[in-house]
């Protein structure tokens, strides 16, 4: 603890909007003798938030605030006691006013003591809604490419789903479910430094200070309409004051394929061309190629396209920050560069970010914050799931060059396509860049009354360029291929302001009032330029000059929109035990017709700090905090499209007398639109034991989301496809676990764990239409949850032609009675057949009625084809043939529960960390295994275990159908059925990482003031029983978990350096 010459106070936030005071520890004074001003430090010099300052042996005081800063009445003599869990208390004596330096020394942990909530900042111990924190220290051990990475897991009830492995590939995140049928308005809201985002893919995690999750509608509905899916708020690093300080940071990768499927060689491929020409009546066997050439294929050209699409990638990510200043000015600059090769050769991300955050405190009662930043994306996406269709079905026998190194082209191959080409021959590159600006001002007219005000302006461009060679061109005819390319540009600003008053006082011996009151707006405006053409003059130049332009899809287009709000909040709380917290929000938006434009989001939330009741001395020793929370509240969802209430109209392509007509467009507008709201009731729990070596944290929520947004279609007569409307109501229902603490803490060892799991149960409580089937994969129906498998059961495969038996109502299948010798082996006859005898019921018993054949087509099905189970009726009758009304619920493309388990072991100057994550329950379609076990003839490859172990004669016994044409005219094998519904569980390991902290002794020696090594790996391994690439899967709220052939996962291992000057 030092002492320094007095100056003016510091500025007391990094961002206006959320600076929220809480004066709970003592009496208003009405005689003053000192005013004691000060900052707070952990031994890293970070300012600590939070840490309590009390006069000894009094009630008076405060906590400090996001930049560690105080101030504080006492009288000359008096002891100020600083306060934090997990680190050691300092008493000091006040002789005099001068500014206060204090330095905690850590005794336990830091804890996070203060959470970031809508307009504010409150103390942990007092939240009364569900509100989860992750700090830097966690985001850093994961070495994340990007945010989602780092989040997932983080947090009980948040739901982070990686679509692919592609570089800059896309992310969903889901809090506590889904409650919309709209992907656009799934995501959460996103905060950055107070200004909302539509993405937070392009900030930098090493930027991040903390991030708050608002699960709740107590925390949420303070953003109204748009907080319904929860609200992410996540806070950048800022300057402190002193010297400037130079952090420089290097990481470098390498990345290849996790998982890598079997696929044919040249062996299946005889196996195949067996399989095709015995299945062939007009073959011969002298005219059979699988047994005149088998040798020469063999021997020939073998290729393992996994093996030539794929490369092992380097990463590279560059990140330099600076940071420093003095009491008036504190300034944090920050520049970073990923260069990111992806797994499958031509993809790519390049990103660059940077940032600039300023705090300017130049009088006693008035401070500004400014923040500033930008970011560069550069990627190149490929169509994954075409590229690996394509190669696992191409026979490895065809050559990928030509002696001269050029392509051999599809058109050469019997129609196979070239899958090594279809990555060179495309391009989908997509550049965004995006600036935002923040500029705040915060007004302190007393100890308890304060003005904030801010503008905030988000720019943001994004530039997509496409090309494809004529050379994939699937036209038969040389001269009919055409190259083709586009070039979209998409503009998008959003500005808004806000402006609060935020009250905050101490009544008294035992109660603590706060309130705050504001307004905002905000506008927005989007713009669309798309031009695409064909037959550019030469393919090394894509621009659009070069082609000829499609007319029909050439434009441009424009939307805008606007939002007002008023919001307020009050908090009461008496004795430190009994808390109240309620907020209300009135938003219009400018999405829905005149009628239907505002609409209120109250909320409220109670909490009881039990243990500091007399009836829990008896714990004292044990039970540090004990807190039970109750909150209930309603909040909205906004995001449907600008126009959706108004009937739109466009241009005609017919003119009379000159003039162009117009023609309505295909959606008719509903000026009764209005935003989904969300009615949650939440319950917690919170322990601290003892003294914060232990927390647990439990929730039960119920969300009841009524008015959801879909589209209806329309009679044809009216002249519109279709109509958007509120149809349906969605009932979410969860619970959530987390439980840390420090198993073992000595001087030198500490273990650090936590273990999160949470489970979400949907079902869709209101349906205002029939049940359907979306995509004709998925069934919406009132009752069931979202994302059910809807399809044909496979019972497996028929051994033999006369398999095919049923009993006179279809109800059961008969099992054949065949001849056979003394040694039980069937007879066959001289017509190839085995011999039958009767027919017996699955008892054994034996069945003497008439025997019925089911159709599948219009055709019986005979040996080799699939058994499909037969469904009955709603009168409980059997037909005798498999059609759409065989289809049933096959299970759910949704997770049963979650579950992650973080550890951190730290040995003097090295620590280790790892992180495990698992997914239980639910089911992936693997349609890629479907499309290459579906026979496609011999230059088709079909999956290695399908063409070694699929049907070939009568009475084999697999699970695997003929490999023949004729069973093709017997079933769809497209259709989803449950052989290609595989569970998804899986558990992930998904980071671990070593770390070495040179040893300050050294470093003084040195201009070095850090410096950090470490080596670890991402994705190392995954523990699952499906066999796709991955069982992780994206999708949509009502299609999830197909897999396609999504961009494969990928397994990283690298290293990296941290110093500090």
């Amino acid at each position: 603890m030092k002492e320094k010459e007095n100056k003016k106070p510091k500025l007391m936030s990094r961002w206006l909007v959320l600076f929220l005071f809480v004066f709970c520890l003592g009496h208003t004074l009405s005689a003053q003798t000192l005013n004691v001003t000060g900052v707070v430090n952990d031994d890293s010099g970070e300012p600590m938030i939070g840490v309590t300052v009390t006069v000894k042996g009094t009630t008076k005081g405060t906590i400090t605030d996001l930049n560690g800063g105080f101030t504080l009445a006492c009288q000359k003599g008096d002891v100020l006691s600083f306060v934090y869990m997990g680190y050691n208390n300092q008493d000091v004596k006040i002789d005099s006013n001068k500014k206060l330096v204090i330095v905690m020394t850590e005794n336990t942990r830091l804890l996070d003591e203060v959470v970031v909530v809508g307009y504010g900042v409150q103390k942990k111990r007092d939240i009364t809604g569900a509100i989860t924190s992750v700090d830097s220290k966690l985001i850093e051990e994961r070495s994340p490419i990007n945010i989602y990475d780092a989040l997932q897991g983080a947090a009980p009830g948040l739901q982070v789903t990686s679509a692919s492995g592609a570089p800059g590939g896309s992310n969903m995140i889901q809090v506590r479910g889904a409650s919309t049928f709209d992907d656009s308005g799934v995501s959460p809201l996103y905060i950055v430094d107070n200004v909302i985002t539509s993405s937070i893919d392009n900030i930098n995690p090493l930027d991040i200070k903390s991030i708050e999750i608002l699960k709740d509608a107590a925390s949420a509905s303070i953003y109204g309409a748009r907080s319904a899916n929860g609200v992410i708020i996540i806070t950048t690093k800022s300057g402190e004051s002193g010297k400037p300080k130079v952090d420089l940071r290097y990481l470098r990768s390498y990345s290849s394929m996790a998982n890598k499927l079997p696929q044919v060689n040249a062996f299946d491929r005889v196996l195949n061309m067996q399989a095709s020409d015995f299945s062939n009546p007009s073959k011969t066997l002298e005219k059979f190629s699988a047994v005149t050439d088998s040798v020469g294929l063999v021997n020939s050209v073998n290729n393992f396209y996994q093996d030539l699409l794929t490369q092992t990638a380097i990463r590279n990510d560059i990140n330099l920050g600076i940071s420093g200043g003095t009491d008036k000015l504190k300034y944090m600059a920050s520049f970073g560069y990923v260069g990111d090769e992806g797994i499958i050769k031509t993809s790519y991300n390049d990103r660059i970010t940077g940032r600039y955050n300023m705090d300017f405190s130049g009088w006693d009662n008035l401070k500004f914050t400014t923040r500033v930043s930008f970011s560069n994306n550069k990627t190149n996406s490929i169509n994954e799931g075409n590229v690996f269709q394509t190669a696992m079905r191409r026979p490895p026998n065809m050559i990928v060059y030509y002696p001269d190194g050029t392509f051999a082209p599809h058109h050469a191959m019997g129609g196979n396509r070239n899958p090594v080409q279809e990555l060179y021959g495309r391009d989908n590159k997509r550049e965004r860049f995006q600036g935002v600006i923040y500029q705040g001002m915060d007004w302190k007219f007393t100890n308890y009354l304060s003005l904030s005000a801010n503008m905030q302006g988000d720019l943001g461009l994004t530039r997509n360029t496409q090309f494809t060679s004529k050379e994939l061109d699937s036209n038969a005819d040389e001269s009919l291929r055409k190259n083709t390319a586009a070039d979209k540009t998409t503009f998008n600003q959003r500005y808004s302001g806000e402006i609060y008053l935020t009250f905050n006082k101490t009544l008294g011996k035992h109660h603590v009032l706060s309130a705050m009151a504001g307004s905002s707006v905000e506008t927005g405006k989007n713009e669309y330029l798309n031009f695409e053409g064909s037959d550019l003059v030469t393919e090394s130049i894509h621009t659009m000059n070069m082609a000829s332009l499609d007319l029909a899809k050439t434009y441009t287009t424009a939307e805008d929109y606007a939002l007002a709000s008023l919001f307020g909040r009050v908090g009461y709380t008496y004795k430190d035990k009994y808390i109240f917290n309620g907020s209300v929000r009135y938003d219009g938006s400018s999405r829905f017709g005149p009628k239907e434009r505002w609409g209120a989001f109250p909320a409220f939330s109670l909490g009881w700090r039990f243990s500091d009741e007399a009836f829990m001395n008896w714990a004292s020793n044990v039970v540090s905090d004990a807190k039970l929370r109750g909150s209930w509240g309603v909040t909205g969802n906004d995001r449907v499209g600008y126009y959706e209430y108004q009937t739109l109209f466009t241009s005609g392509e017919y003119s009379y007398n000159g003039t162009s007509g117009v023609v309505p467009v295909s959606t008719y507008g509903n000026p009764s639109l209005h935003w989904e709201e969300t009615k949650q009731t939440n319950l917690g729990l919170d322990l601290n034991l003892f003294n914060g070596r232990v927390t647990f944290i439990a929730d039960y929520y119920i969300k009841e989301t009524s008015d959801l947004l879909s589209t209806m279609s329309l009679p044809y007569t009216t002249g519109y496809d279709k109509m958007r409307v509120n149809l349906a109501s969605v009932e979410n229902r969860g619970l959530e676990f987390s439980l840390s603490g420090y198993p073992v803490m000595t001087k030198d060892f500490k273990w650090n764990t936590t273990v999160n799991w949470w489970t979400n149960k949907n079902k869709i409580t209101d349906l205002a239409k029939e049940d359907y089937v979306e995509s004709s994969l998925w069934l919406v129906a009132k009752g069931k949850a979202a994302g059910q498998w809807y399809g044909y059961n496979n019972e497996g495969v028929y051994e033999y032609d006369f398999s095919n038996a049923y009993t006179t109502d279809y109800k059961t299948r008969l099992n054949p009675v065949l001849k056979r010798d003394e040694n039980n082996n069937v007879i066959i006859g001289l017509n190839g057949q085995p011999i039958l005898e009767g027919y017996v019921l699955p008892d054994g018993s034996k069945y003497s009625g008439d025997v019925k054949q089911i159709l599948q087509n219009g055709v019986a099905a005979a040996g080799g084809d699939v058994i499909w189970e037969n469904i009955a009726d709603k009168d409980g009758n059997y037909d005798n043939k498999i059609d759409d009304n065989d289809r049933k619920v096959l299970g759910s493309g949704n997770p049963d529960w979650f579950a992650s388990w973080d550890n951190n072991f730290t040995y003097k100057n090295f620590s280790l960390s790892f992180n495990l994550y698992l997914s239980w329950g639910g089911k992936v379609y693997n349609k890629l295994k479907q499309y290459y076990t579906t026979w496609g003839g011999n230059t088709h490859m079909q999956h290695p275990e399908y063409i070694r172990t699929g049907w070939k004669y009568q009475g084999q016994i697999t699970p695997w159908y003929a490999l023949d044409t004729r069973a093709r005219k017997t079933q769809n094998r497209q259709e989803l059925n449950s052989q290609y519904l595989e569970d998804a569980s899986f558990l992930r390991l998904k980071n671990i990482r070593l770390t070495y902290n040179v040893d300050h002794k050294f470093l003084n020696k040195t201009p070095l003031r850090t410096c950090q090594i470490y080596v670890y790996t991402n994705n190392l391994a995954t523990w699952t029983e499906y066999s796709g690439y991955d069982p992780e899967i994206g999708g949509s709220v009502l299609t999830p978990g197909r897999d396609n052939s999504a961009y494969p996962r990928y397994r990283e291992v690298g290293f990296g350096i941290n110093v500090g000057f």
